[in-house]
């Protein structure tokens, strides 16, 4: 293991105003899809997408984003609906959410 990062986020600190500056542009998408019918959904995936960006840069020893922008990375769910970081291989995502928390462990293999 090379790295390990956990975070937590509340999903009511997060508005849809923010969702440019976390979400990538296929995750705009489905955000956007859930704000027509559904925005507690939406508010929900924001939060867990926000909590795996930020495990991510705590597993892999960034502090402070250091030139890193969220919306250019992206979590999908595979054909077993695992999620995964797109394009990073090495780092295994969960990921949950419950009671307005959302919370997500990442491991850098």
């Amino acid at each position: 293991m090379k790295g390990i990062g956990i975070d937590i986020v509340s999903v009511a600190s997060l508005s849809n105003k923010v969702a440019n500056n976390i979400l990538s542009k296929k995750e705009l998408v489905e955000f956007n899809s859930y704000m027509k019918t559904d925005k507690k959904r939406a508010m929900e995936f924001m939060a867990r997408r926000l909590a795996s960006k930020e495990a991510y840069l705590k597993a892999i020893g960034v502090n402070k984003y250091d030139g890193i922008s969220l919306p250019d990375f992206s979590i999908y769910k595979d054909e077993n609906g695992v999620p995964k970081f797109k394009g990073i291989p090495n780092a295994r995502l969960t990921l949950s959410h419950d009671a307005g928390l959302a919370v997500a462990v990442v491991v850098i293999e």
